[in-house]
């Protein structure tokens, strides 16, 4: 295996663990961003993207299309984690992307989205199908959020 592609499989299989990966992401949210609101504001756009993520999840019941195979990472099977639609670390990826849309750090986190939904098809637990709606997703997460943030500090 050449180095590139030991690099891209070390980081993918890295932030496939939920723990390491939700780690990762708080690190760059508290680092990157100083603004107490604004934090809070994320935190909360992550929680209701993973409460629309498992329903979504539990809704499609669409299995992985890494299912009945042994790939690098292993196919998620832990209750609703063993379904496919919509990929979760994708739309906490584009979430992000679009918390930082007016930061000069937008373009790292834009390459953090871009390698996080590629790690997923890569390792072979998500299509491509899985990542597009996780990018419809996202949006939908963080207008929801601006809707409730509005009401409560508006």
């Amino acid at each position: 295996m050449d180095p590139l592609t030991s690099i891209i499989t070390f980081l993918s299989v890295l932030l496939s663990n939920e723990f390491i990966f939700f780690a990762v992401v708080a690190a760059m949210v508290f680092l990157t961003e100083k603004r107490k609101d604004k934090r809070a504001k994320i935190i909360l756009a992550m929680i209701i993207a993973c409460v629309m993520v498992i329903g979504l999840k539990m809704f499609f019941a669409e299995p992985r299309p890494c299912e009945g195979t042994v790939g690098i990472v292993g196919c998620p099977s832990f209750l609703f984690f063993g379904y496919s639609f919509p990929s979760g670390h994708a739309t906490i990826a584009f979430l992000l992307m679009l918390a930082f849309l007016d930061k000069p750090s937008f373009p790292f986190y834009w390459l953090f989205a871009f390698f996080v939904a590629y790690s997923r098809i890569f390792l072979g637990v998500h299509t491509f199908e899985d990542i597009a709606g996780a990018l419809v997703l996202a949006p939908i997460a963080y207008y929801l959020t601006d809707l409730i943030w509005v009401k409560f500090h508006g």
